[in-house]
């Protein structure tokens, strides 16, 4: 089980989603009324939980990391909200009488959630991030932009082409999460590095997963992330993220074997 793996940081990840909800609600109402904001298990604790632990190798977990924790898990959701936007309805048409189902309000909840970003790195005192972060704002969007390209012109990606899509949607905020995560613990420059290529790597796994590549293609990636674990400094921090690695691997094959 999920809660079981991370028992050990259930704490931090209970402060930092205490933090999000509270601004889920606005005058308008709650979000989730306006667009669709729901996450997998899975994907609504991985990333704050990774650049919890990530963190707590090199240091101490204070309110800048769990903050950072916040940060990424905004933008995350805000470009899941973007890009389950469905393009074939409008919110005109008077048979869509939800609201997420439309696009313009989705639209606005997205960049609402962007927007809470930059609020959040300049409440925690931690704006010197809002360069790296932007630009993997950017890196997401082109992806999007990308793939979006893609599945116009041609009816399959090939194998570098999903990696390129993948690299930039999925795995390139997970990676500079890590990386953040070690900085602010007080890491090396070369220890920050590590880190960031562990997440590039599990991040690399978890989108080529989501996106339905053959758990033969994307499970080496989970091997090269466990090789550059072992890297990294030891003690419970790592040992957690090797079982919370373990755990994304056999829920994997569990998808694999029921299809």
């Amino acid at each position: 089980m999920l809660a079981e793996v991370l028992r050990p940081i259930r704490p931090e990840l209970q402060q930092v989603a205490g933090y999000m909800q509270k601004h889920f609600y606005i005058k308008a109402g709650y979000l989730g009324d306006f667009a669709h904001v729901e996450l997998s298990h899975l994907d609504s604790q991985l990333r704050p939980a990774l650049v919890v632990l990530v963190a707590k190798l090199f240091g101490e977990i204070d309110t800048r990391v769990l903050s950072l924790a916040g940060v990424v898990q905004f933008i995350h959701l805000a470009a899941r909200v973007h890009d389950n936007i469905n393009e074939d309805q409008h919110d005109s048409d008077p048979l869509v009488a939800d609201p997420r189902e439309g696009s313009q309000y989705p639209v606005l909840v997205g960049d609402y959630f962007y927007g809470r970003f930059f609020t959040t790195l300049c409440e925690a005192g931690i704006e010197c991030f809002l360069q790296p972060l932007a630009e993997v704002i950017c890196q997401i969007n082109t992806g999007g932009i990308l793939r979006l390209k893609r599945s116009t012109h041609m009816q399959h990606t090939t194998w570098p082409e999903q990696q390129l899509l993948v690299e930039r949607e999925t795995a390139s905020l997970i990676a500079l999460g890590c990386r953040l995560g070690a900085q602010l613990a007080g890491a090396s420059e070369k220890q920050s590095e590590q880190a960031e290529k562990f997440g590039f790597n599990l991040g690399m796994n978890v989108g080529l997963t989501e996106k339905g590549a053959w758990f033969e293609q994307a499970v080496v990636f989970l091997r090269r992330a466990l090789e550059i674990l072992q890297c990294l400094p030891g003690g419970e921090s790592r040992v957690v993220l090797r079982q919370l690695v373990q755990y994304i691997t056999q829920a994997e094959q569990k998808v694999l074997n029921v299809g």
